[in-house]
This record gives C-alpha cells, structure tokens and sequence, in this order.
C-alpha cells in the first residue's frame, strides 16, 4: 500500500498546514517531483487548479498536471496520471466528485495506484473519498442514499473536515451516527489531518477528535 494523506483544509494562507505539506514531501527532491492534480468538480477556467500549483510552487514543485473527470476527460492520459509521484484530489462537493468517479470508471485505477505504493492527497471532500463512506455528507445535507454516498474504501473509518467550522447540533448527530453504526471518525480542525502509512498506521497532524460512539 502507499501513503494517503487527509487534509481538513489546504491553503497557503494557512502555516498550519506546513505539518503535513513537510511529511509529504520529506526525502522527495521537490524539483523532480510530479503532482497529478484531479478536481472535485468542473474546472473550465483553472480557477482552483491556478490556487493548487501556486501552493505547491511555494515548495519548489513545478510540474503539476492537471487530469479532468468532466468535459475534458481523456482516458488516454490515464497511464499519465499513473506516473505522478502524488495524485492530489481537491475539495469539492463529494457527492459530484463520487459521481465522475464512477462515471469515468476511476475508482479502481485510484485503488489500484495507492495498492502499488503511490501517494495521494485528498483536501476536504477530496479526503472524504478516501473513507469507508460520506454518510457524514448525507448528515448534513439531510439525505441518505447508500450507493450515492459510497467512497473509494481505502480505509476503515470516515473522515470529517472543517470539525472547528460545525456548530454543536451537527456534533451530536455525528456521534449518534458513530454510536449507532460502530464506524469510527477522525474529525480535524481546519490545519489539521491525518496520514495513514504503508502498513495502515494513523498518524494525527494536530488537534484531531476521534468518535467512535464510546
């Protein structure tokens, strides 16, 4: 297996993401490294992508590339994708994001690349995608469809960021959620993550909460 990294949030305003952003790159020489950026959702005008390589360039990363889910899709460049150091997945909508997985027959290629060792990056509802489900994101937004809410399963517990941003009645819920179906969930402040080893190990960046319903 490789490494996954799980970032609340990820944003050069933010030095607290410097934690993860040093572990990621330790003992890589960031001038020959390539990141594969995929976006959550439709990114036409590079807004949020221009945001990425920015952040990235501060570490002295240049070659970023940019691999679509929507209307510049091409399956061609999959084995392109393939030979990235990291492939980095933003944040977004989960949901939209589970969907152009799906649709573009994704998730096993995603599977397949952190089972042969290779590194991914998920910000936010990119980080999501990693867990067992985003039934969390069903809590929020107050529905529940069980294939729609399904991830890529690379871990045995669900991820929620922006914990600080959650006002106490959606704490609660989360809990009960966590008590009445046993799944644990490791729920980060934004600056805040979590890096999960080759050999499944979970390393807390920060000020992490977990609840598991206990």
């Amino acid at each position: 297996m490789g490494k996954m990294f799980f970032y609340s949030d990820q944003v050069v305003v933010s030095p607290r993401n410097r934690r993860l952003d040093v572990l990621l790159l330790d003992g890589r020489e960031v001038e020959k490294v390539r990141v594969g950026y995929i976006p959550s959702t439709e990114d036409k005008e590079r807004e949020y992508f221009k945001k990425k390589v920015q952040y990235y360039e501060r570490y002295g990363i240049q070659d970023i590339f940019f691999f679509d889910l929507y209307s510049e899709f091409n399956p061609l460049k999959i084995e392109e994708l393939l030979t990235c150091d990291i492939i980095h997945l933003s944040a977004g909508d989960p949901i939209i994001c589970r969907e152009a997985l799906k649709e573009r027959g994704m998730e096993e290629v995603l599977r397949r690349y952190v089972q042969q060792g290779g590194t991914v990056v998920g910000v936010s509802g990119g980080a999501v995608q990693f867990g067992k489900s985003a039934n969390l994101y069903s809590l929020f937004i107050g529905e529940c469809n069980d294939e729609e809410f399904d991830t890529l399963h690379l871990v045995d517990f669900e991820f929620l960021p922006h914990y600080n941003r959650w006002n106490d009645d959606f704490k609660r819920e989360v809990f009960l959620y966590a008590k009445m179906t046993g799944v644990t969930i490791y729920a980060g402040n934004d600056g805040d993550g979590l890096i999960v080893d080759e050999d499944g190990t979970v390393h807390m960046i920060g000020d992490i909460v977990v609840i598991n319903g206990e």
